[in-house]
């Protein structure tokens, strides 16, 4: 019995450990938590603003397709995309309603959301211009239409 308890009965039972594998290299990417050191930081603030945040991610994803929509060089255009809007939509959104700030934020907001949903930009400038700015009615047109 003595054997048992001290588990020498197990000895021949237990499997063998694989030989020690080299040591894995360490990667050597760079990382970079500026984004996440914002969000920190402004957590602990008193009165967050989590929209800059938004504002952000919108210039970022819409800054590769800025030589790809219209010309750089409108005023008009510039003056909503240093305002924090995107220029693909602001380019569309000028053409539509021209200098118009209230028609302008409406097509942009509505077209970034209708975007996300991912309708193509051509199609959702145009149901956004076909339901003046209404995108719920934009929307519906998509769900409804069989294209």
């Amino acid at each position: 019995m003595a054997t048992v308890l001290d588990g020498s009965a197990y000895a021949d039972n237990v499997p063998q450990l694989a030989p020690q594998v080299a040591e894995v290299p360490r990667s050597t990417f760079q990382f970079d938590f500026e984004f996440e050191k914002k969000i920190l930081a402004e957590a602990d603030r008193d009165s967050q603003n989590w929209s800059k945040f938004a504002v952000e991610s919108q210039s970022s994803k819409t800054a590769p397709s800025t030589s790809s929509v219209g010309s750089t060089g409108d005023p008009v255009v510039d003056k909503y995309v240093a305002s924090g809007l995107g220029r693909e939509a602001v380019s569309l959104a000028v053409l539509n309603y021209g200098d118009n700030p209230t028609k302008v934020r409406e097509f942009v907001k509505g077209y970034n959301l209708l975007r996300e949903m991912g309708f193509s930009s051509k199609n959702v400038a145009e149901a956004l211009a076909m339901y003046d700015n209404d995108t719920d009615k934009a929307l519906a047109y998509f769900l409804n239409s069989s294209s």
